[in-house]
């Protein structure tokens, strides 16, 4: 293949993984990251002492190409298991355990009618069916699922409590989704792989460890911030950014646009329009987190909250100190997708603490006597919301993008699924269609 100029517009996951393999493959490759470090909505941040992350604080196991890549950047050493993760839920009519990963417990879970545990076997046998033409990485490849909301499918599938007793809470308390909102694909494509599986990991020494592994050996200019794209008929791109408040270009003869799509439209007004209209069509859910560092020491607890009974709270959070790795005993406090929306209505997004500070009390009384520091974190951009019918028009683009060369190229969790794991498979995706079109 002969080396091309290549400008890698973001340095999160699918970013970093095309650039890798693009290099690799003898390209010449630059990345320009509008952040101050690699990963985007996966790393590590602090302030003032107070740790958290930028976005994903876990990994699954499911997916064989993402193993893969740890194994290549030498990470696989580096995974913590986290065994039987639960959490205490919360209702009106009292608490229980739900399991974050599908199994045997999930059929204890009280206040289901044994017609619901019944049909939770049969669905369990059907999901594991589902693993030989579902791909983890891949919302569409669950595309019979992508017209029904997710609270729709549950419902049907396996009745109204398990939905409101298991399903909301988790994915509420988790990914901060209403399940009428979201389309049963994430779930269809997902669940099959869960089952049987207890365990997720993190990585020891933080999440920032798989950007900066991926990010080794690449050119990467962060703290640069792409503002427009040309693509000429003829001649290179230009691409047109800004570093420390000054305008800079840099010419290639390919982009790879790794964004967050909600954004990738406006960099390139040669787009065509049905591949604008597709951009246009990403939306993203945002998330509001209080973190608050403590004086004194926590014993572990997580809770989610059913809708009916969390007030302005999806998840509950506290995380004990380690003198090991100097992390601070720490209260999280993830905002519910009512309170999210609110704060934004009100204009509120820099002070969280607001909304959730009468709960807090409630589940932390001596708060104000503990608390040593607070730090309100938004992501005003967190996942890309499968909606129904979403994954079709994934997959019409992500068809389009592969049939002929072109001289831009799209990658991101938003065209394949909103994991870790999906940001990854993009990245390998944009990076093949590359080698196959111009070789």
């Amino acid at each position: 293949m002969s080396g091309q100029r290549i400008v890698v517009i973001g340095a999160g996951i699918a970013g970093l993984v095309a650039a890798r393999r693009l290099s690799r493959a003898g390209h010449s490759v630059r990345v320009l990251e509008a952040g101050d470090v690699p990963g985007g909505r996966v790393g590590d941040r602090q302030v003032r002492g107070i740790r958290f992350n930028a976005g994903a604080r876990l990994l699954y196991d499911f997916s064989r190409p993402f193993n893969s890549l740890l194994d290549e950047l030498g990470l696989t050493a580096a995974l913590i298991p986290v065994r039987h993760l639960s959490a205490a839920c919360v209702g009106t009519d009292g608490r229980w355990t739900v399991e974050l990963m599908p199994g045997v417990k999930s059929l204890f879970t009280p206040g289901l009618s044994l017609m619901e545990r019944l049909r939770f076997l049969s669905f369990a046998r059907k999901q594991r069916a589902a693993r030989s033409h579902t791909d983890p990485d891949d919302a569409a490849s669950a595309l019979a699922e992508d017209d029904i909301t997710l609270a729709d499918y549950i419902s049907r599938e396996l009745g109204p409590r398990v939905l409101e007793r298991m399903i909301e809470p988790v994915f509420r308390g988790t990914r901060s989704w209403n399940a009428e909102d979201v389309s049963a694909a994430f779930f269809a494509s997902v669940t099959p792989h869960l089952i049987g599986r207890d365990t997720v990991h993190v990585l020891a020494g933080g999440m920032g460890k798989l950007p900066a592994a991926l990010a080794s050996g690449l050119t990467v200019d962060c703290a640069t911030r792409v503002v427009g794209v040309e693509t000429p008929a003829t001649g290179p791109c230009r691409i047109h950014a800004e570093h420390d408040g000054k305008p800079i270009q840099h010419e290639a003869d390919l982009v790879v646009c790794a964004t967050e799509g909600s954004r990738a439209a406006r960099l390139f007004p040669q787009l065509r329009e049905e591949d604008r209209g597709f951009l246009s069509s990403v939306r993203y859910n945002a998330l509001g987190i209080v973190h608050y560092q403590l004086g004194r020491q926590v014993a572990p607890a997580m809770k989610f909250f059913t809708r009916d009974a969390s007030g302005p709270l999806a998840t509950w959070q506290q995380v004990p100190g380690n003198d090991a790795t100097g992390q601070a005993p720490q209260l999280y406090a993830q905002l519910s997708p009512e309170a999210v929306r609110e704060a934004l209505r009100r204009d509120m997004t820099d002070s969280l603490d607001l909304f959730v500070r009468p709960q807090v009390l409630t589940l932390y009384p001596t708060l104000e006597r503990d608390c040593v520091d607070m730090h309100n974190q938004w992501i005003a951009h967190k996942l890309p919301v499968f909606y129904p019918g979403y994954a079709r028009a994934v997959a019409r683009f992500r068809d389009r993008q592969s049939e002929v060369r072109r001289r831009v190229y799209f990658c991101g969790d938003y065209l394949a699924q909103s994991l870790v794991t999906g940001a990854a498979a993009s990245g390998e995706r944009a990076a093949a269609d590359i080698a196959r079109h111009w070789a």
